[in-house]
Formats: C-alpha cells, structure tokens, sequence
C-alpha cells in the first residue's frame, strides 16, 4: 500500500467534505494478492486507492461502497477465489483463495473515523495498533496493526541518487537526501524527497535522528566521506545500510573502522542492491530498492 498516495486521496476528500469507504482485509487462507491488515479508501463515485487483489475485486468493492455510503453501515464481505468456474465479474479467478474484508462509513459526521486515527499514524514514525469497531455480522472489533511508510537515508546526492529516490517514492517510502556538497542538493532533481539537506559529513548524527531511519544507503562516491557516514551508521540500529562500489572498496572502508566495524558488518551490503545484472544508475536503484524491500519484508 502506497501511504502517501492513500493520504493524499484521503485529504482531498476531506477538504471537500465527501464521504468515503474503508476496506479492510481481516482474514485470509490460501493463495491471495494480500494479507489481513490491508486496506484501501473509495470515494462516493467509486473511485479508490489502493488495491487488495491486484484488480480482480475491486470493481465489485466499489458497487459495495456505495451501499456502504448510502446505509452508513458497515459491511462484511467474503470472496472464495477458488473455483477455475467463478462468474466473479466474467472471469473464473481461480487463485485458490479465500478473503473476508470489512467496508465501513467513513463520514464527515463522524470526523472521518476510523481513518482520521489511522491518516494521523501514517503521517508519523511509529507503528501502532488501531481498534475498528465493527458491528456487522457479529464481528464486533478488528485490532490491526498501522505501519508508517519506511523512511529511507540516502547519503549522497548525485546523478544515480535521483532514481532512488523516484523508486522509493513509487513505494511510498519517504527519501532523506544529505550531501556536504551545495550543488548537489540544489541541482539534483529531489522533488520527490520529503526532506534535503546540506550538512557537514561529520555532523549528519547531530542535526538528524538516525535511528527513526529503516534503511540507509551511501553513495557519496568519496571515500572520506563515505567512512565519516559509516562511523556514524555503526552507532545506529538502523536495519539495511547500503554501500555502493565494489567488495575491495568495501573493505577498505570496514578496515579503516576499526572496532567499529563490528557494529555494521553483519548490516553491510556492499555492494548495495540484489544481483540482477544491473549497469547504470536506473537498473541500480531498480536493484538497491529491491533490496531494501526484501530487507524490510523479511524475505
């Protein structure tokens, strides 16, 4: 679930005081697109965003909404995708699936709850679990788990930092850029980035909270630089840290840590990014992103 883009949905409806539709999944068994705890919003004229089943539910999702709308009532709802023979919309699914999602009001008159709570968590840093109350079918409360988009350091603002930082934004993860060079930050194309910053390479663990970061990559291409980063990532317990160049290049640089090497090894991919036979900064940051999503995931 793209956060960013499901908040930005949210707000523009809110702006305009138009009711919307949560959907939750709550529970699944088999082969489906996703799990309990997934979610997407859709609005009185059946547009959404997010997707729970990669399509193939979605159309019916938003007919449901407008039910939900118009009763402000919640909704259960079960879908078995196990039968090559499902007229589900024309198309026998047939992905041997089975999901039950909840659809409830969210209105203006109830100052958008749920989603106002979960809307708030999403815009912080720590993950929290939310209570839904239901009422419906004899499911009286769903206790999910909300997790704030990863947060990711990118140390080093140069060309192939650019496509990064549109990767992870695709994602919804949120890019920190940091260079000590001026006309890195001011040039490069970071629109994208919720925050850039031009800071001394020693003092990035004095101006910036590390460890709230998930993952961090360094890429400053300057050797110097790029041992100063690791120094102050050793002191972290941030999950992924990503080094661009080569294993000799790596080495040296874990060499010439000295005790603090200890600290980051076992976090240390160098080189950064799964083996994909990536050449040129787009396949790399393809490769780096893909990575980071497979740290995070737990893959």
């Amino acid at each position: 679930m793209n956060s960013v883009k499901l908040l930005e949905f949210f707000e523009a409806r809110k702006s305009r005081g138009e009711p919307l539709v949560l959907v939750t999944v709550f529970e699944t068994a088999g082969s489906t697109y996703s799990k309990a705890g997934a979610q997407m919003l859709v609005d009185k004229d059946g547009v959404f965003r997010g997707m729970l089943s990669g399509g193939c539910l979605e159309g019916d999702l938003a007919v449901r909404a407008q039910q939900v709308i118009e009763s402000a009532q919640s909704q259960i709802v079960t879908y078995d995708l196990g039968h090559d023979a499902d007229e589900l919309w024309g198309m026998g699914v047939g992905c041997d699936g089975i999901m039950r999602m909840v659809l409830q009001p969210v209105l203006p008159k109830d100052d958008y709850a749920p989603f106002a709570r979960i809307a708030e968590i999403l815009r912080g840093d720590q993950r929290q679990v939310v209570t839904l109350n239901v009422g419906a079918d004899n499911v009286e409360d769903l206790v999910i788990e909300v997790t704030p988009p990863p947060q990711i350091l990118v140390l080093g603002a140069g060309l192939d930092a650019e496509p990064i930082v549109r990767f992870a934004a695709e994602l919804g993860w949120r890019c920190t850029v940091v260079d000590h060079r001026p006309a890195y930050i001011e040039n490069g194309d970071f629109a994208q980035a919720v925050a850039t910053h031009c800071l001394p390479v020693a003092e990035v663990s004095q101006n910036l909270d590390l460890d709230r970061f998930d993952a961090a990559i360094v890429m400053s291409h300057h050797l110097v630089s790029d041992r100063a980063y690791l120094e102050q990532l050793a002191a972290t317990q941030i999950a992924y840290v990503g080094l661009l160049g080569p294993e000799h290049r790596r080495d040296r640089l874990l060499s010439e840590l000295g005790t603090a090497a200890d600290s980051i090894s076992d976090r240390l991919h160098g080189p950064a990014g799964l083996e994909i036979g990536a050449r040129g900064p787009a396949p790399i940051a393809l490769s780096i992103v893909a990575e980071i999503q497979q740290r995070l995931a737990g893959a």
